[in-house]
């Protein structure tokens, strides 16, 4: 792969170069795809679908760490060196060689994305933290609330009774019933109790799993059956067409009706909050770089359609 190295911008008297981007590229590269760092192609198509936005990404990067370097923000040694170990884990030497990258490169590199997070909390993210109160978080709970409202929830399961001759599936539906609803036997005992009928040998009798299904998952017809039923409780036998239009008797057992309504506060004030902030940081951050982009002097100087890869 040939680079076509060249100036692309300059913030506040800074030059970024190709190979400045792909440098901050190959770290990308390496923590999102580490397995494939041998491979020219692999890295090539990273390249050309990442250069436009992370060169923006690193010219912001230039305009921060101007305002940290002027505000005399500092960064250990100690910090860079725990990072890189997260980063690259114990062996840091050998893995910067397989991305191409000298220790001192990625040292730089770390330290400028260490400040960038510690200027970005500074001037963004701690503003937008206090900027959201309890209040907000209450206001925006209820219309929230209103558009997410949980539906009922039906645990159910379905027995099914069939036979070629319907007057027999019919009497032993109507004594599987008897045995469910009134002597309140377990279903596998009422199962082989249909077996020994005489009238009943051809009976086949099925139960399903335990569906749990919402308002809008449950078909009209069995949710009109359902919706009649207490928890607990067995369905009289009520007469159907399978998929196949034969007649199947069938017998509804709902376990539970679960009522739904409004989330409950509690369940969703973190995730509610961390929503605000996240617009509040994203508002922010967008006033941040104006100003940065007022005070510091930036040039780009990216010819039209420029391609810094090629692969070979």
């Amino acid at each position: 792969m040939s680079v076509n190295n060249r100036v692309l911008a300059k913030v506040n008297g800074k030059a970024i170069s190709v190979v400045d981007l792909m440098k901050k590229m190959d770290i990308l590269f390496y923590r999102e795809f580490p397995q494939y760092t041998s491979i020219p192609e692999a890295r090539f198509q990273f390249y050309e679908a990442n250069w436009k936005h992370l060169l923006q990404e690193l010219v912001d990067k230039e305009l921060i760490l101007a305002d940290a370097e002027e505000n005399k923000l500092p960064v250990t040694s100690g910090d860079v060196r725990q990072e890189m170990e997260r980063l690259f884990g114990p062996n840091i030497i050998g893995n910067l060689d397989k991305i191409g990258m000298t220790y001192d490169e990625a040292w730089k590199i770390i330290q400028g994305d260490i400040l960038l997070h510690r200027m970005l909390y500074v001037r963004v993210n701690a503003k937008a933290m206090r900027q959201v109160t309890p209040s907000d978080v209450r206001t925006f709970y209820e219309g929230y609330a209103k558009e997410n409202m949980i539906p009922d929830r039906w645990s159910y399961q379905v027995i099914s009774i069939r036979d070629k001759d319907s007057s027999s599936a019919a009497t032993s539906a109507n004594i599987a019933y008897q045995h469910l609803k009134e002597d309140k036997l377990p279903i596998n005992e009422v199962i082989e109790k249909i077996k020994l009928l005489p009238l009943a040998k051809a009976s086949q009798m099925s139960v399903s799993e335990l569906y749990s299904h919402t308002d809008k998952e449950l078909s009209p017809v069995y949710k009109e059956i359902l919706q009649k039923m207490e928890s607990g409780d067995y369905s009289k036998p009520v007469i159907q067409k399978s998929k196949d239009k034969s007649l199947v008797f069938r017998i509804f057992y709902l376990q539970k009706m679960t009522p739904g309504g409004p989330p409950l506060f509690k369940d969703v004030e973190n995730k509610i909050k961390d929503k605000l902030i996240e617009n509040e940081i994203s508002e922010k951050s967008q006033v941040y770089l104006k100003k940065l982009r007022q005070h510091f002097d930036i040039q780009e100087m990216i010819p039209e359609d420029f391609q810094p890869f090629e692969l070979k």
